[in-house]
């Protein structure tokens, strides 16, 4: 049997890892387009910080891979699938064959038109060490701009706050992670943001960079402002173009029942791209998180080996920006709800907005109130009403 898993992150390696337990003699081959072995992204922020040793970030060392018997493939893109005579095409011009298939290639950072030295990324390892290198070249002449409103916008404003780098953030909605935050719940966070020194400009876009080679600052639609480094966080996208050649069922990820098979017969998929049915929240979610891309990567493996196996995590995932704990639960997407209901206030310093839809719970964000999250996972695990909920 020829396994073969196209991305070397978490789910790819997870699903490797279990495939070698299910069979000691399958072929298994791992396409990664980065060069290190298994890293933890979840550590970057604190590598960064000086907390973590950088070796300590590795979960994996280049030595695992020949222990387990899986060729490991680094600096290499799939750029063609061809479903029927079952084969990958390589940026190497390799064609690698396979009996079953996992597409886990995750996704790229939604990157700037303009590039000068100074712009920094918060996706891969070596994203990390570039930013190390331009806070050590530019000490204490070092400006921090954030570009963005969600999960990445926060590390960079807690990694300025870490460093004593004075911070400006700018964003296109009117708070962050509109997509799921009331504006009373985004209004906590703009709050915490300014009592913490940032400066902050809402229903701002950036319109170009300032600077020769090097960042002096950005224009933007509220004004220019200085900076020397410009922290983007405006999201992640896959590619898929190759895949939806190949005729694969495509929207913001790769699309999937809730056993991760994809209309491909014998490609599966997993991780951040993976767009899968959901039978707890009852529709189709992609979710972006080191717990769901694991989750997704051992239970894969199952059904690659004939065991099919249905995905059902509620998956959750926590953040914080300059100590205000912001957790995310579920299904969160506030369009697909029927309802949101908010619990506590911003003068209560916390807010927890429960999503429901068909008269069940399905979701939630706890932003300084993380000791709702237990109470809350279980009524989506159990599909209660809000009505069944006791949060103070």
């Amino acid at each position: 049997m020829k396994f073969l898993i196209i991305g070397g992150g978490v789910a790819g390696t997870t699903a490797a890892e279990e495939l070698r337990k299910r069979d000691a003699s399958a072929q298994i081959t791992i396409l990664s387009e980065e060069h290190h072995p298994l890293y933890s992204r979840v550590l970057l922020p604190h590598y960064m910080k000086g907390k973590v040793p950088r070796e300590r970030v590795f979960l994996k060392r280049d030595a695992w891979y020949a222990s387990q018997n899986i060729e490991w493939v680094t600096g290499v893109l799939a750029q063609h699938l061809d479903g029927r005579n079952k084969f990958v095409g390589g940026s190497d011009g390799r064609e690698y064959p396979y009996d079953k298939l996992l597409i886990a290639t995750g996704g790229e950072v939604r990157s700037l038109d303009e590039d000068l030295r100074g712009v920094s990324y918060l996706r891969t390892l070596d994203d990390a060490d570039h930013f190390l290198q331009l806070v050590t070249e530019q000490g204490s002449r070092a400006r921090g701009v954030v570009y963005g409103g969600g999960f990445i916008a926060c590390e960079y404003i807690n990694l300025f706050k870490h460093m004593s780098i004075p911070t400006t953030v700018v964003h296109r909605g009117p708070h962050f992670w509109t997509r799921s935050l009331l504006p009373e719940a985004g209004e906590l966070i703009a709050k915490t943001l300014k009592m913490g020194g940032v400066e902050l400009h809402e229903n701002t876009s950036l319109q170009s960079l300032t600077g020769d080679s090097e960042l002096q600052g950005i224009m933007t639609s509220g004004g220019e402002f200085s900076a020397t480094i410009l922290g983007v966080g405006i999201g992640i996208e896959p590619d898929l173009s190759w895949l939806r050649q190949a005729g694969m069922e495509v929207g913001t990820g790769v699309k999937a029942n809730e056993f991760l098979e994809t209309n491909i017969p014998d490609v599966f998929t997993a991780g951040d791209i993976a767009e899968f049915d959901d039978p707890i929240t009852g529709r189709q979610l992609q979710i972006g998180n080191w717990m769901n891309a694991m989750s997704q990567g051992r239970t894969v493996a199952k059904s690659m080996t004939g065991e099919q196996t249905s995905f059902q995590l509620v998956s959750s995932y926590a953040t914080n920006v300059l100590g205000l704990e912001i957790i995310f639960v579920g299904d969160v997407e506030r369009t697909a709800a029927e309802k949101v209901h908010i619990i506590g206030s911003v003068a209560d310093g916390g807010i927890t907005q429960v999503f429901e839809r068909a008269g069940r719970i399905v979701g939630g964000v706890l932003i300084g109130r993380n000791t709702d999250r237990a109470s809350i996972t279980k009524a989506i695990q159990e599909k209660q009403p809000f009505s069944s909920l006791n949060l103070l």
